[in-house]
């Protein structure tokens, strides 16, 4: 065998083995990237799998029906009840049972206590008991008043008495209150007759 056909066999034998390691190369590259697409894939479906489902809104609770009220039965008709029906009482007149109204406010006004706002006429002073001007105010000179809230009778005396102002304070009070409890009053005149009454009377302590 000569040289020459040593190296073409050489030459055929390096070519078939390199397109065998082609061959092989490309299948192990086509098996890769299908391992490396079925991987892909793979993982896709696990994410798309993993995704949590979403939650479900609760229902809006529904508001308590609020408990009707009863309807109150009508009071009874006792006029309708009682017409046509003979309870065997004679008739009567209102005016028999509770008299006229003149009558019972004569009744009342015999004891009735009134204020000066309130009679026709009210009480005067007609008696003023002397007043002793106290000593000491009178040296240093000192003016002054006591006023009284009384309760004047139905014969013009002073029933009660009560001091509603004193100026200077203290000072007049015991002399006025001895001299106010003497005096007399004509009465306060209602509806033509003598009352009880609540009157204002003033006393003043002044030089002449």
């Amino acid at each position: 065998m000569s040289l020459n056909t040593l190296k073409a066999l050489l030459w055929m034998l390096f070519g078939s083995a390199l397109m065998v390691a082609l061959i092989i190369a490309m299948n192990l590259t086509d098996n890769g990237k299908e391992q490396d697409n079925g991987k892909k894939k793979t993982k896709m479906q696990l994410a798309q799998k993993s995704k949590p489902k979403p939650l479900a809104k609760p229902k809006p609770r529904s508001k308590p029906k609020k408990a009707k009220r009863a309807k109150q039965a009508p009071m009874p008709n006792l006029g309708s009840s009682l017409s046509g029906v003979d309870m065997g009482i004679p008739e009567f007149a209102a005016g028999d049972m509770i008299g006229s109204s003149e009558s019972l406010l004569g009744d009342v006004s015999k004891d009735m206590t009134m204020t000066e706002s309130t009679v026709d006429s009210v009480p005067r002073a007609s008696y003023r008991a002397p007043l002793q001007y106290p000593k000491s105010a009178k040296r240093k000179g000192i003016t002054g008043y006591v006023l009284f809230n009384l309760l004047i009778g139905k014969k013009g005396d002073v029933v009660r008495s009560s001091i509603l102002e004193s100026e200077p304070q203290g000072v007049f009070d015991d002399v006025a209150t001895a001299s106010i409890r003497q005096w007399k009053f004509k009465p306060a005149i209602y509806k033509d007759k003598p009352v009880k009454v609540w009157a204002k009377q003033k006393i003043s302590f002044k030089f002449q």
